[in-house]
């Protein structure tokens, strides 16, 4: 009786045609009102047959047997949710019809009223549509959607495969060094052989130190101006003076070190005085994620707090600071990172090529005072890479991944507190 096309129902009407059809290419209606009697003549058993196609279409030709192709997108676009026999619609995307009889008395009204007048050429599409589903502009959304997704995770995968590539080409070439022996063995023959005990034992002392000094200072003038200080000319001078000293060249802060602990401090060239430089270099970051995270604590917090009598420092040290220890932590992991892997502000103040340490022993484990010069990965790294002759690639290459794997090391413990610190608040 009609065209079958997987999931829809074709149907076709002729104005021309002289005698009644059935609907079908060959004998089509003549009139798009007796398709609709002819199809609201139809018994329920035949509906309910029909019930599982989810489209419906009306062809309107110029003559029977003439070829139709069926448009993209129909001109008379309607919809029915075929799945429930009763309630209100208007055959719209977001109110369709309830059954087919419904649709077939709603196409009815519409050709009363003058709304529905196809031409030749053109359709009416019955399309079965659920309440709640998705419409054709959500599905539209979703596939933008989609193609955003897909489009950042391909710029995402084009910032991370040049790591990986790098990290994995540096592994290869350092992998004949990779040892014990290359970890807890000094330097020797001139940094031609051996391992590098001695820079990387000065570059924990390095980190550690700097930290000791910045994180205090950091976190307590963080605390400063979020809870204390106001808005006044001062406050804006200190925010202006932390920006401005988060962007400053790290051989600027080498020269800095120089002038106020080298010389002014009296430090001398030593491990304290390129801890504190470092320490003054990352002590922006610190401030600043400080103060982020305790204004992220809402401020209901602390009202509740200060409507049962607490002070501000106590307000402060028992309700902000610790559920805005992860953002604080998020700052001191940044320092710790940045530390190990500066040069240029060692370079001036602390760092030297060579100090030879004990190779055993509780004097191998702490080698270095405060007011020693020291060895450092970094410095070692740029040493045996263009200052020493005839040190084997693997060696080279050996420093690099072990300066790498150390801030990689040091992050992923630091990420790996933060998240469960994260987890266990309450808000």
């Amino acid at each position: 009786m009609t065209e079958h096309h997987s999931d829809r129902l074709e149907y076709f009407i002729a104005t021309s045609a002289s005698e009644a059809g059935d609907g079908t290419l060959q004998r089509p209606w003549r009139s798009f009102g007796e398709a609709i009697v002819a199809i609201g003549s139809f018994d329920k058993g035949a509906i309910d047959a029909t019930s599982s196609h989810r489209e419906y279409e009306f062809a309107f030709l110029n003559r029977a047997g003439e070829t139709f192709q069926p448009p993209k997108r129909a001109q008379y676009q309607y919809f029915v949710n075929l799945d429930q026999q009763a309630g209100d619609g208007n055959g719209s995307e977001l109110t369709p019809w309830s059954g087919l009889t419904a649709a077939v008395d709603g196409l009815q009204a519409e050709a009363e009223r003058g709304v529905l007048k196809p031409r030749p050429g053109e359709c009416v599409r019955l399309s079965h549509r659920q309440i709640f589903s998705s419409t054709s502009v959500e599905q539209k959304k979703g596939r933008r959607e989609t193609i955003a997704r897909y489009t950042f995770l391909g710029m995402a995968m084009m910032l991370v495969l040049p790591v990986v590539a790098i990290l994995a080409y540096l592994f290869m070439q350092a992998w004949p060094s990779m040892n014990a022996t290359f970890f807890f063995e000094n330097p020797q023959n001139r940094m031609t052989e051996g391992g590098i005990w001695a820079p990387l034992i000065g570059t924990f002392f390095l980190v550690l130190i700097s930290l000791v000094i910045a994180a205090p200072i950091g976190i307590l003038a963080g605390v400063y101006l979020n809870e204390y200080a106001g808005d006044n000319w001062f406050t804006r001078i200190v925010h202006l003076a932390v920006v401005n000293l988060a962007g400053v060249p790290s051989i600027v802060h080498g020269l800095f070190g120089v002038g106020a602990f080298v010389y002014f401090a009296n430090m001398n060239r030593s491990l304290l005085a390129a801890s504190c430089t470092v320490a003054v270099m990352t002590l922006p970051v610190i401030i600043t994620s400080t103060k982020e995270a305790l204004a992220a604590v809402p401020v209901s917090f602390r009202e509740a707090c200060w409507n049962l009598g607490a002070s501000r420092w106590q307000t402060i040290r028992t309700i902000v600071l610790p559920n805005s220890f992860t953002g604080i932590l998020t700052g001191v992991i940044l320092q710790v990172s940045r530390a190990a892997g500066e040069t240029a502000p060692i370079l001036f103040t602390g760092a030297v090529f060579f100090v030879p340490i004990p190779d055993s022993g509780v004097e191998s484990l702490v080698p270095y005072g405060l007011s020693d010069r020291f060895m450092a990965l970094s410095y070692h790294l740029w040493t045996v890479s263009t200052q020493v002759q005839n040190v084997p690639k693997s060696v080279q290459f050996g420093t690099a991944v072990v300066l790498i794997g150390l801030v990689l090391v040091v992050n992923s413990l630091s990420i790996g507190a933060r998240l469960y610190l994260r987890s266990r608040k309450k808000w």
